[in-house]
């Protein structure tokens, strides 16, 4: 090696996977993060059911996140009924198992809990592992917060039922949800009150849709049941997988919300920012990263739509539609409209009419 130089690797990492929230953004973190090369994941299950201990969700569910995320993923299987000490003895097994393949590191998702941590840090003792808490310390409350804002979406799946009702699980995890917790629950569930699955998070190539089904209360505990969401039509799979962001975001659903009620004003920036909550600068960015366009050019769109659905409905004129949706000229909407539509506003009117006459023709 030349005098000076070094050298650097990042750490051969595996993630504790659960499936929920914490899970999620603890990769994301990792991955943000040069020290960290994530492998692959790692998840306790039920060694009788396959179910993943304390969330009861099934372990395909699991898989299905795992192929979202572009990782492996391992389980170590243990015995509900055994003994804590039993217990720790499987994990040492299992995350031994992981040093002797070259991991170096392994990950939890931890914020708050001293007793959980220092049980993690028990297990790993004997290891060689380096054990990280990429989210300990965090504020939960903005922990949740910074959750929703990203737009992870996630199912509650278990509730510990001396903190919360059983009739709480199924329910999505969003600010209502936090809103409605009892005092003494933490808003992020940080003392296992309750436990999430996640359907998406940012980095993940692709949703894992699910549904509740039933609800089943075990000793103390309340479960969700959870089934992957029902598949559409062969051709409409992957649609079905992708994320309506002004569906899934409440800033921008607020947005689409008021420009329509107010299509026909001018709408700038600014405007729509304040209704988002946001700064005009980060409702730019927000809005670029989550709708895949600028505002501007997702707003001329919306209008031209609204300005078709009004040509095959009725025969209203053409400028007091442009006057309708918004656009400063009659000109001006015709320029946009035949650059979206490949054709004038009045042949697009003729030919909807003429599909519409040709479908009610009976056949012979």
């Amino acid at each position: 090696m030349k005098p000076g130089s070094y050298s650097w690797r990042a750490k051969p990492t595996w993630l504790a996977w659960s499936g929920g929230k914490d899970s999620a953004w603890a990769l994301r973190v990792l991955r943000e993060n040069p020290a960290w090369d994530v492998r692959g994941l790692i998840c306790l299950v039920n060694e009788r059911n396959g179910r993943v201990i304390l969330h009861g969700v099934q372990h395909t569910l699991l898989e299905r996140q795992a192929e979202a995320v572009g990782l492996p993923i391992r389980w170590i299987p243990l015995n509900w009924s055994s003994t804590t000490a039993e217990r720790n003895e499987a994990l040492a097994r299992g995350f031994g198992e992981l040093r002797a393949e070259g991991a170096e590191c392994v990950a939890f998702g931890d914020i708050l809990s001293v007793r959980r941590r220092d049980r993690r840090l028990l297990v790993t003792r004997g290891t060689e592992l380096e054990t990280v808490f990429p989210l300990w310390g965090r504020n939960t409350q903005e922990h949740s917060a910074e959750l929703l804002e990203s737009g992870v979406s996630a199912w509650i799946c278990s509730v510990d039922t001396g903190f919360l009702s059983p009739d709480r699980v199924g329910l999505r995890f969003d600010a209502d949800f936090i809103a409605r917790l009892p005092p003494d629950v933490d808003s992020c569930g940080a003392n296992d009150e309750y436990h999430t699955f996640v359907e998406w998070a940012p980095g993940w190539d692709r949703r894992v849709p699910v549904e509740p089904t039933r609800t089943i209360e075990v000793y103390d505990f309340g479960f969700a049941e959870l089934e992957p969401a029902p598949q559409r039509r062969v051709g409409a799979v992957a649609a079905a997988n992708r994320i309506d962001p002004f569906r899934h975001f409440a800033r921008l659903d607020r947005v689409r919300r008021h420009v329509d009620g107010h299509l026909a004003d001018d709408l700038d920036g600014e405007i729509v920012a304040r209704v988002a909550a946001m700064s005009p600068s980060g409702f730019s960015r927000f809005f670029r990263e989550h709708v895949g366009t600028t505002f501007r050019a997702w707003l001329t769109s919306h209008r031209i739509k609204h300005a078709c659905r009004m040509l095959r409905e009725n025969n209203i004129a053409v400028t007091r539609i442009s006057e309708a949706v918004g656009f400063g000229s009659e000109r001006s909407f015709r320029r946009a409209f035949h650059a979206r539509m490949d054709c004038s506003p009045s042949e697009y009117r003729r030919r909807s009419f003429e599909e519409a006459a040709e479908s009610e023709v009976p056949t012979s």
